[in-house]
This record gives C-alpha cells, sequence and structure tokens, in this order.
C-alpha cells in the first residue's frame, strides 16, 4: 500500500502503541486485499460492546486503550449492548452481567465512541450521505447503508473498525470500489410480500442461496418501505453475509435492470416464491408457546413504533408474557413525544433502549421462547443460547393478536 508520510509516523509508532497497532491492522488488512492506500472517513460504527458477545477479553482491551487517552477521530457509535444501559434491572439482568456491560460502554465513551448503543445509527444521526466512505461493522447497519442511503462501507469487524475511527481511514478496497459495487445475481421476487416479516424471509431465504462475495437484485418488489428493506438487508446479512443488495427501481443505484449489473449479465438469475418464503417460516418456527415477543432487530424506527402503538392500542398484554420494543435513544425520545410509549406501556409492553434479543442474556433473564417478526432474531436466539430458548417468527399484526387481549 501507498502511505502518506503521516501515515508512515503513526506506523512507525511517533504517534503512540495504540495508534501503531491499529494503523498496522488497517494496513494489513490492505494489503491481503490489493487496496493501493487509505481514504479519510468522517463517521464510524464500532461493534464489540455486548458483554454477552465479547466477554472479558473485549472489555480488559477496551480499558486498557482508554487509560491511554487517545480518542477517536470520527463520528463514531457504539453497536448495542447486552441491556438497557439504565434499566437493565427491570429486565432482569444479572448484576454481575451488568457491571461489566457497564464498563465496557465507559471504555468506549472515554474513546469518543457515543454510547447511544444501537444497530440503526443512521436514525440516530449517525446516517452518511450517498456515496460517502464510512467505517460501519454491525452487518445489517452495513447492509442498510451500502443498499438503501448508497453510502460505501465494507463489513468491519469490531476491533478494524475501532483502529479505523481512531485514525479516521480504511483501505480502499471491497465494497468501496465502484467496480465492486454492481449486481452479479437476478433475483426475481414471483410472490407480493405481504408484511415486514414476508420481506425478512425473503431476504433470509436469498442470503443462503448467494456467495458471501455476490451483490443480489431483487426484481418484481414494488412500493416497500425502508423499514423493510431494512429487515430485507439484515436477514440476507444473517443468513448469508451479504452486504450489498439492490432493489429495482427502489435503492439509488438501482435505477434500471442494465446500469445495476453494469452492462455485463448477471451470473445466474434466482426465482423466489412464496413456497421458498414459506420454508424460512417453517424452518424458523416452533410450536412452543411464547413468553416473550420482541420487536426490534433492527432497532425499531418511529413508523415501526406507531404501528406497533396502534396494533395495540386498547389491548392488554396476557399474563406470563413479556412484550417488549427494542429502538434507540434519540427514536425512543421522539416516540415519548408523540405518545407511542405511554400506549405500549399502557397495554402492558415496554419500549427499551441500546439492547435487542439478539445480545441481551435473554435465556439467564428466563426466556424459553421468543416470537419475533424478525428472521434474522430468529435465526441467532437459538444459537446463541446454545439451544436454551427457542424462536419463531410472525408478522408484527400476529405477534400482537398473540400475545393480548381485546
Amino acid at each position: 500500500m501507498f502511505l502518506s508520510k503521516e501515515e508512515e509516523n503513526i506506523l512507525d509508532g511517533e504517534r503512540g502503541w495504540i495508534l501503531e497497532r491499529a494503523m498496522r491492522l488497517l494496513t494489513t488488512i490492505g494489503d491481503l486485499n490489493d487496496a493501493e492506500r487509505l481514504v479519510p472517513i468522517k463517521r464510524s460504527q464500532v461493534a464489540g460492546v455486548s458483554y454477552r458477545t465479547v466477554g472479558d477479553p473485549t472489555l480488559h482491551l477496551v480499558e486498557e486503550l482508554a487509560m491511554e487517552k487517545v480518542r477517536v477521530r470520527t463520528e463514531a457509535t457504539q453497536n448495542p449492548a447486552g441491556m438497557d444501559l439504565k434499566r437493565w434491572r427491570e429486565m432482569g439482568v444479572p448484576e454481575e452481567f451488568a457491571e461489566k456491560q457497564l464498563r465496557i460502554c465507559r471504555a468506549y465513551e472515554r474513546l469518543g465512541v457515543e454510547a447511544s448503543c444501537t444497530c440503526t445509527p443512521y436514525l440516530s444521526g449517525n446516517r452518511p450521505e450517498f456515496g460517502e466512505v464510512v467505517g460501519f461493522s454491525e452487518s445489517s447497519a452495513v447492509a442498510f447503508v451500502n443498499s438503501v442511503v448508497g453510502a460505501r462501507t465494507n463489513r468491519h469487524g469490531g476491533l478494524d473498525a475501532l483502529s479505523a475511527a481512531l485514525i479516521g481511514k480504511v483501505p480502499l478496497m471491497g465494497y468501496l470500489l465502484d467496480e465492486n459495487r454492481t449486481g452479479n445475481v437476478h433475483v426475481k421476487v414471483c410472490f407480493k410480500p405481504k408484511n415486514e416479516t414476508d420481506y425478512s424471509a425473503l431476504g433470509y431465504y436469498v442470503g443462503k442461496e448467494v456467495e458471501t462475495s455476490e451483490v443480489p437484485v431483487y426484481d418484481g418488489i414494488k412500493g416497500a418501505s425502508l423499514d423493510e428493506l431494512k429487515l430485507l438487508g439484515a436477514a440476507s446479512a444473517a443468513s448469508g453475509s451479504v452486504a450489498l443488495f439492490h432493489v429495482l427501481g427502489l435503492t439509488p443505484e438501482a435505477k434500471d435492470i442494465g446500469g445495476v449489473f453494469g452492462g455485463d449479465k448477471p451470473k445466474y438469475k434466482l426465482e423466489v416464491t412464496s413456497e421458498d418464503v414459506q420454508s424460512v417460516y417453517d424452518e424458523l418456527s416452533t410450536t412452543d408457546e411464547p413468553d416473550l415477543i420482541a420487536m426490534g432487530c433492527p432497532h425499531s424506527s418511529i413508523q415501526e413504533l406507531k404501528k406497533i402503538a396502534k396494533l395495540i392500542s386498547g389491548r392488554t398484554v396476557k399474563r406470563g408474557i413479556k412484550f417488549w420494543v427494542f429502538t434507540s435513544p434519540k427514536v425512543f425520545e421522539e416516540a415519548e413525544k408523540t405518545g407511542y410509549v405511554s400506549i405500549i406501556r399502557s397495554a402492558g409492553g415496554d419500549v427499551f433502549l441500546n439492547t435487542c434479543m439478539v445480545v441481551e442474556p435473554i435465556e439467564e433473564i428466563g426466556f424459553r421462547c421468543v416470537y419475533t417478526n424478525s428472521a434474522k432474531a430468529a435465526f441467532y436466539i437459538p444459537r446463541i443460547t446454545k439451544g436454551k430458548c427457542k424462536s419463531s417468527i410472525a408478522s408484527l399484526r400476529t405477534c400482537v393478536e398473540m400475545c393480548t387481549t381485546s
């Protein structure tokens, strides 16, 4: 890689050992991927936050880094934590877990990484512009900003995202390059999605079918909302590590079928039917009765909270079932002002911040079966809990109706 004089000085340790290690990681990744140089970024999203997923090694690492008084050079936000940072006792999170989780978040804050703890930073101010290069790490956020916003990021891990934030640069490679952003798999959608969970199941199915480096182009989706596209991308990122997709006529780099494939023919055509989507429902479902209905993977938008409030208004959550909605602090503030939070709580549900059902210790809290409208969450829950907690997907409306009485 070509390095500027300043970059060479950092690599030589002239700015301290932390920045030297960060630069070495970025240049090693760049060398392995034939990057020509580093390019500047103004925004980052740092993973490796939930104590549930990173444990003591990351806790000790970030605390050691924070002691050195270095700070990030970008606008940086933390990925979801393993609990609501203020209301963790009400969630039933064990105190030992909470103490270590708070230490992780505080250490990141000392590094300059904002503790908003959300997987949807683009809904909370950390939203890039079309074509802007950023360093995001959470899989659904990567898919959304690449595909729906049209910004450019590779799928960074926790350490290289933090390194990028500290240096303020990323290697010029992968999805930052024009030639890697064109579609190469033509996905013909042969059914009409009926609700948001159909979009999630569609993304999950496609993610399983395509290779990691392939870019699917959805043909046949009409009028999908941003939230439906968010669920689509999150599911395909979970089942198949898809970091970029296009939807003909909807996403910014997919105005026409010729341009989206860069003038080339796609590698192959994948037809998805309603039967294929039903197979996802069958795969990600159980017959067990739920003790938790959980919404907000990725974190709920204000539009989703409005929809939830409308569906649950005038109803009451049944005894023995929790109805939890997860969102970011900024969206929560707006939802409080509009009354959506009070409507949900009046019905017996609750709205939590900073976390979600995937990264919190739900089996330690005592849950054994979760119903959700997110294929991503339904995929991860039994795996992360090692089978201690089951999961099922169903539409938001179905989830509300099954856990409430009128």
